[in-house]
């Protein structure tokens, strides 16, 4: 599958990013979804879903993030900005990424000259999903429209129906790790060069809770997973693996990210999510967050926090959705489902 890359600045910055395409039966009113994957795993685990995208009459676009393969790098002084800069700094960082994925969207709406968002608002336009931690980045991207030009902004006005947040880990939204999480590559204990290429195979795994229903941190299983389903990486081929998985930001960019920026973070995602400016520049967006039942510990408890957000900003902000049998994954284990997932999003 072809990676293309866009401008999406006049500092010579590039996303790198895969597409299906436009649909094939369905060239007038398709809608177009813009993902941004999590930590480790890059563009390529998309590439089930954009193999079904067409017959969704779904556009789908798969971003790579900075530090990813064919997207610039993070610049040393990026990176410095996590690990000893300023609260400033740390929020100029959240906020150079959002305007990179913003961009990235409105960019590629002029360019490819994508359908409008149809009178009923049932077709048409585009959305932007986030998974894992790369939720930060495209709640970010949300966050930031209003940093664009009017141009730009006015793309995203008319255009932007929904923000998809697939699976956020309470890093990805900044809000204290639950007391008893355990993952390893935060496992100290581990040889530093083993606990990334221990996680990526861990995450994949599926997990028997117990009664999600007591909302409670203690029915989760955060160390062991089921024997019940094969982690999505054991129908992975070697191929597949070395073009997907990307250790060096895992262990570097992207972990400064969520040590040294939880602050920044949970301010960024209360703006997106919750801000009443952000609301009125993008009056069609929903926002919708979902996460499986048999999924990772640090996926369910964020899902309950955001819960107790939304309620305590008075409701209707986010729709939630738990979804039976599915893990951190769906969309490399049953993308058909993944796609209806997103389209009920929409």
């Amino acid at each position: 599958m072809q990676l293309r890359v866009l401008d999406v600045d006049d500092q010579g910055v590039q996303l790198s990013y895969i597409d299906s395409g436009v649909p094939l039966e369905c060239k007038e009113d398709y809608a177009t979804i813009f993902a941004v994957h999590g930590m480790c795993f890059s563009s390529p685990i998309y590439e089930r879903v954009i193999a079904n995208a067409g017959s969704a009459n779904i556009r789908f676009v798969a971003i790579n993030r900075r530090d990813y393969p064919g997207s610039t790098p993070l610049t040393p002084n990026d990176t410095s900005k996590l690990l000893t800069g300023s609260d400033q700094d740390k929020a100029d960082f959240i906020h150079e990424r959002g305007v990179e994925i913003a961009s990235f969207v409105e960019k590629f709406v002029e360019r490819h000259n994508l359908p409008p968002v149809s009178e009923d608002g049932k077709r048409g336009g585009f959305a932007l999903l986030g998974w894992s931690l790369g939720n930060a980045m495209a709640i970010a991207a949300v966050a930031n429209v209003d940093r664009l030009s009017s141009a730009g902004q006015a793309r995203w006005t008319s255009g932007m129906r929904a923000l998809i947040l697939q699976e956020p880990p309470t890093a990805s939204i900044g809000t204290p790790l639950p007391p008893k999480i355990w993952s390893p590559h935060i496992d100290t204990t581990m040889p530093e060069d083993l606990r990334n290429p221990f996680f990526v195979q861990w995450i994949t795994s599926y997990f028997k809770h117990g009664d999600l229903s007591t909302r409670s941190l203690d029915v989760l299983s955060y160390i062991v997973p089921s024997t019940e389903h094969a982690p999505s990486i054991f129908s992975m081929s070697a191929d597949q693996i070395s073009r997907t998985i990307q250790y060096d930001p895992g262990a570097s960019s992207d972990t400064y990210f969520m040590v040294f920026a939880a602050p920044q973070i949970h301010a960024n995602y209360l703006k997106g999510c919750f801000d009443a400016d952000v609301r009125q520049l993008l009056p069609k967006m929903k926002i919708t967050t979902f996460t499986g039942d048999i999924t990772c510990s640090f996926s369910l408890a964020a899902h309950w926090q955001m819960e107790d957000e939304n309620k305590a900003h008075g409701g209707g902000f986010i729709d939630f959705v738990m979804i039976p049998g599915i893990n951190h994954f769906v969309h490399w284990d049953d993308p058909v489902l993944a796609l209806k997932i997103y389209k009920e999003a929409l």
